[in-house]
Parts: structure tokens; C-alpha cells; sequence
């Protein structure tokens, strides 16, 4: 089977993992003594889980472009819809949190 780079599938699938590894990457530079629990706990106290959240989100939006750019529009299309699946959880632990 070959392996086609421009598929919606691909693309969703990357945009949710690199905003998880961004995540993993900040956790484990910033905030290296606390555990999963602990560090959730101190983000909702202090306002900045969905901050946070936001942030990380940032590297979809490379991805994107990386996708335009190199004229993978299914791909992009998926990252796109990946997004907008990490906004809208960011909206709903906004006003729940």
C-alpha cells in the first residue's frame, strides 16, 4: 500500500498529536517537579489551563501552512478540522473550569 501524504486522515491526525507533544515538551521544560495531577490542579487555579491550551495550538497553525504551501489541501483540510476541534474545547473549558 503507498502511503499518500494528502489525506484528510493524515492531516487530522497530526493536528491532534502536535499540539499533545507541545504540551509533553512545555511540561517537561517549565514545569519539571509536578506531577500530571498537580500541574492540572495548579493551571485551572490559576487561570491558565485554557491559556495554555491556546498556546500549544500554535504549531497546528505551521502545519497548516506547511500543508498550503506544499499544495496538500486534504491534509491541510484536516489539521484545519483539528483546530477547530481544540477551540472548541478550549471554549468549553473556558466557561466550565
Amino acid at each position: 500500500m503507498k502511503f499518500k501524504l494528502d489525506s484528510f486522515k493524515l492531516g487530522a491526525i497530526l493536528g491532534i498529536i502536535i499540539p499533545l507533544i507541545t504540551i509533553f515538551f512545555v511540561y517537561i521544560i517549565k514545569f519539571p517537579g509536578f506531577g500530571i495531577c498537580e500541574l492540572i490542579d495548579y493551571l485551572i487555579e490559576a487561570n491558565a489551563l485554557t491559556k495554555l491550551t491556546s498556546l500549544c495550538i500554535l504549531p497546528d497553525a505551521l502545519l497548516f501552512f506547511i500543508f498550503i504551501y506544499t499544495n496538500l489541501l486534504f491534509s491541510a483540510r484536516g489539521v484545519l478540522m483539528s483546530t477547530m476541534f481544540y477551540a472548541i474545547l478550549v471554549f468549553i473549558a473556558k466557561f466550565t473550569l
